[in-house]
């Protein structure tokens, strides 16, 4: 419940956030469960036709995605526990869980420009560029979206191995990744956040499972859905990074974009605005913005086609020496 003392526009936008997630959730659940039997039940003799209404809620996932990113930074509503149960239901309709989400994002963060956090760069003294440049077009083309789905489903593992997989993802001889360790073993690795993940992971499963038993025959129709969501996600999950040096780790691009689109993403192309005060919700940060005198650094649509140009060496990203 939101507070009387909470300000006017900031219980507004609250209630925005409400209207927001209901209606995504609704979406997406209809893309999942409802659409089908639409189909099956011939409403009103559109048959097939119906599979149309799939397109919004995939066109919308990086939406669906910005306002799951409002609850990671219990931004969502203004009490801790409305978050987390808005953030759990959202992860569990995207497939993922919200544990997961969660860590991996405030952890990039925290640890921005990792090893593990910069897939648009490489060293050619331990890897070839033709390895790296298949692994970043890997992540931005889906595999990102991938890693998050699959996340969950690996913590059904026994305990001790889901600590093994954690020490093989940091094991490289890097103080941020010995660090990020020892989070990981806590954040995600204890017995309460395993329970939970392994939860919403069943629920997951159990979701999916009955959709594909609905589509049926037009099971393809629920693969593009998940496809078209998962390239989105992982296509612009990096654009405000990409190419940034490696040396400055609280560095990221504000990146121009129609109104439209702003609202749509919850202005998150004032991303390094975002960096810098994560504990604004997102209506704060065009103020932020303006009153830091902060620009622009370049347009979204071309910053997001930027990345096809692959990843630099990782010589050319520290400061001074990158170009965009």
């Amino acid at each position: 419940m939101i507070s009387t003392a909470t300000p006017a526009k900031d219980r507004y936008f609250y209630g925005l956030n409400t209207g927001l997630a209901i209606a995504y959730g609704l979406a997406n659940l209809g893309a999942i469960l409802f659409v089908p039997l639409l189909i099956h039940l011939n409403v009103a003799g559109f048959g097939k036709y119906w599979a149309l209404l799939v397109s919004p809620a995939a066109l919308t996932s990086n939406g669906f995605w910005a306002l799951q990113h409002e609850a990671i930074h219990n931004l969502f509503a203004p009490a801790p526990t409305a978050n987390r149960r808005a953030g759990r239901i959202m992860a569990i309709l995207f497939g993922s869980s919200f544990r997961i989400l969660r860590f991996a994002h405030l952890t990039h963060h925290r640890f921005n420009r990792h090893p593990l956090d910069r897939p648009d760069c490489f060293d050619p003294t331990r890897n070839s560029a033709a390895a790296a440049f298949c692994y970043f077009f890997a992540e931005i083309l889906g595999g990102l979206y991938l890693i998050e789905v699959l996340c969950p489903l690996l913590c059904w593992l026994p305990r001790s191995l889901v600590l093994c997989l954690i020490d093989r993802i940091y094991a490289k001889d890097d103080p941020q990744l010995n660090r990020l360790r020892l989070l990981a073993h806590q954040s995600v690795g204890s017995p309460r956040a395993i329970a939970e993940i392994r939860q919403d992971a069943f629920v997951v499963v159990l979701l999916y499972g009955a959709a594909v038993w609905l589509w049926g025959s037009m099971w393809w129709v629920l693969l593009a859905f998940v496809l078209c969501r998962g390239f989105l996600v992982s296509f612009l999950d990096n654009v405000y990074h990409f190419r940034t040096p490696v040396d400055e780790p609280d560095f990221a691009y504000n990146l121009q974009t129609p109104a439209t689109f702003r609202l749509l993403i919850l202005n998150m192309n004032f991303h390094r605005v975002h960096h810098n005060h994560m504990q604004l919700p997102w209506w704060h940060l065009p103020a932020q913005f303006a009153q830091n005198n902060e620009v622009f650094d370049a347009n979204y649509g071309l910053a997001a086609l930027a990345q096809l140009r692959g990843p630099a060496t990782i010589g050319m990203l520290t400061s001074g020496k990158y170009t965009r």
